[in-house]
């Protein structure tokens, strides 16, 4: 699409501790919002489908009509696609497409689902213009997107404010929006979409191995992710700067009060 809206760039990047982190999402906790909307036989597509665990729990709810899982990034589409050779769920696939230029005509789906996505782009109100094209009647999407502004954690750690600082940072210098959540129902509306339902879940990670591991996918994000590469390249901090930030993600992790809690929003839209 010539006119199409571009996308900000992908925050967190493909390094194996985000893809590793978001292959434990489910559609039954991820998208449990959006599953009493889905019945069987609605084609479905999932935007930004990631390494696609969420999308198979999808399918398997619209079988047997089509489901399909797009993303930007062909690696991550070719992680997915090892899922297809261990779940018996034949009405699933996988390619590598763009948001804004897919190969489908208007009013192809029943179902769309868009997961974390919105936050990372430079227009999202367009975005959802152009999804609202490729609904058919009466078709239902489904949105859920961080809002970081509600972030709390315990104990104090002045390495992790650090941390939150740089990460509005980045997506500010991208053209993102890391308090997404809170805009989903203005950016529906300005879209001209009719929201039917709108609910927040927290999303909280406390105390021993739960801690430790999200502490763990921090650390690698901090270190070697898009977010390491992007915080040197644009002078935002220094190397000794992203071992500090580890270093009290690690320590954050054992401690054995540890609390790490923020809220998500999700809105469903019903085409007329």
């Amino acid at each position: 699409m010539a006119n199409a809206a571009p996308l900000a760039t992908y925050q967190h990047g493909h390094h194996a501790s985000v893809v590793a982190s978001h292959a434990r999402r489910s559609a039954e906790v991820d998208a449990a919002f959006f599953l009493p909307y889905l019945q069987p036989g609605m084609r479905l597509i999932d935007i930004g489908c990631g390494p696609g665990s969420i999308t198979l729990g999808l399918a398997r709810r619209v079988a047997p009509a089509a489901a399909l899982g797009i993303d930007a990034s062909a690696d991550v589409i070719a992680t997915a696609r090892t899922l297809l050779a261990t779940a018996n769920v034949p009405n699933l696939s996988f390619e590598a497409g763009n948001l804004f230029a897919p190969r489908f005509e208007a009013g192809s789906f029943d179902a769309i689902f868009v997961h974390q996505v919105l936050q990372h782009l430079q227009q999202p109100v367009r975005a959802l213009e152009h999804l609202k094209t490729l609904l058919a009647p009466g078709g239902v999407l489904g949105v859920r997107d961080v809002d970081w502004g509600s972030t709390t954690f315990f104990p104090e750690n002045a390495g992790l404010r650090r941390f939150l600082d740089l990460y509005y940072a980045l997506a500010r210098h991208n053209g993102g929006e890391p308090n997404a959540g809170r805009f989903l129902r203005h950016w529906a509306r300005s879209a001209g979409l009719e929201v039917i339902a709108t609910t927040t879940s927290a999303q909280s990670y406390a105390g021993g191995v739960h801690a430790r591991d999200w502490a763990e996918t921090w650390v690698g994000r901090t270190l070697s992710s898009n977010i390491a590469q992007k915080s040197l390249e644009l002078g935002l901090a220094s190397r000794s700067d992203l071992e500090s930030i580890a270093a009290s993600w690690r320590a954050w992790g054992e401690d054995p009060d540890a609390l790490f809690c923020f809220a998500n929003t999700e809105i469903v839209v019903r085409a007329r």
